[in-house]
């Protein structure tokens, strides 16, 4: 494919994926190989996404560093400015199963089923104030979200090849500390490139077994989360254009000059892992009635 992307969804019908998605989700068609059963699509923020059928038996080669090949029953995520005119939208182009619903967060956000059983969700968009007043909360919904638990109830499972509850806490503090140089990069030299290695879930499945997150206990975690979050939230109280600052991303080896990413964006993708993974947690706890 020549239009290469990061993110591939493993499709049991090419034709049929791409009605829904082209058609009735209005995402672009950017490339479609049918003899090879691959097509590409672009995402409402004009992203592209790999969809690969069934004869498709490789389907990280036809990636980008860093890889996340998603398969059916999984979860996207995407925000709209204006959630009532893209309902309406989406009903105009004859998508009846829509689902209405308010997230943890108190967002409004529409659900809907692909022919594949993956979960599309559109949120309505936030603001800077409510972005940032998720993000200063996000310690304290950790430690909610864990709270009545005892050692040994930290490492349930929901199923055999998941995290443990344990593993999680230190997943969210690696990620939380991976993530502080990108924003204090942006804050202070906007505009600059900055480079990472690749994360993707191989990655974070090696960080998981070299790191121990099995193991460790999740104290020294939970106080990198805070004061992770504590130092940020006085930087940004501190620099008033804070939500546009930014870094052009790249990652190690990648061509061009890296994706502009901005403080306000890396916000909100760390409230949406951390909702992701608070609400596993969550569903730990209902398997085994914690």
């Amino acid at each position: 494919m020549s239009k290469r992307s990061r993110i591939a969804l493993k499709v049991n019908d090419l034709a049929s994926s791409l009605t829904f998605y082209v058609d009735r989700l209005g995402f672009q068609l950017a490339e479609g190989q049918p003899d090879a059963d691959l097509a590409v699509v672009l995402d409402p923020y004009g992203d592209p996404i790999l969809l690969a059928g069934p004869a498709v038996e490789d389907v990280s080669a036809h990636l980008d560093e860093p890889r996340i090949v998603y398969k059916p029953g999984a979860t996207l995520d995407f925000a709209q400015e204006n959630l009532d005119a893209h309902l309406e939208t989406l009903t105009a182009r004859g998508l009846t199963a829509i689902q209405q619903e308010q997230t943890d967060e108190g967002d409004r956000k529409l659900t809907i089923k692909d022919p594949n059983n993956y979960t599309i969700i559109f949120v309505q968009q936030r603001s800077p104030e409510k972005t940032l007043a998720l993000y200063t909360r996000g310690a304290d919904d950790v430690e909610a979200a864990l709270a009545g638990l005892t050692k040994a109830d930290l490492d349930l499972t929901r199923a055999p090849d998941k995290w443990s509850i344990r593993q999680i806490v230190h997943h969210l503090a690696e990620s939380d500390s991976m993530h502080l140089m990108i924003f204090t990069s942006a804050l202070a030299q906007s505009g600059r490139t900055f480079i990472r290695n690749s994360y993707n879930q191989d990655d974070q499945d090696h960080w998981a077994e070299t790191l121990v997150f099995k193991e460790r206990a999740i104290e020294p975690s939970l106080a990198l989360i805070k004061a992770t979050l504590q130092h940020l939230v006085q930087l940004f109280q501190h620099i008033p254009d804070h939500w546009d600052r930014y870094v052009l991303l790249k990652f190690a080896g990648e061509e061009g000059e890296g994706d502009k990413v901005t403080v306000g964006a890396l916000l909100d993708g760390l409230n949406g892992h951390l909702a992701e993974h608070r609400a596993e947690i969550q569903e730990i706890r209902r398997v085994h009635h914690r």
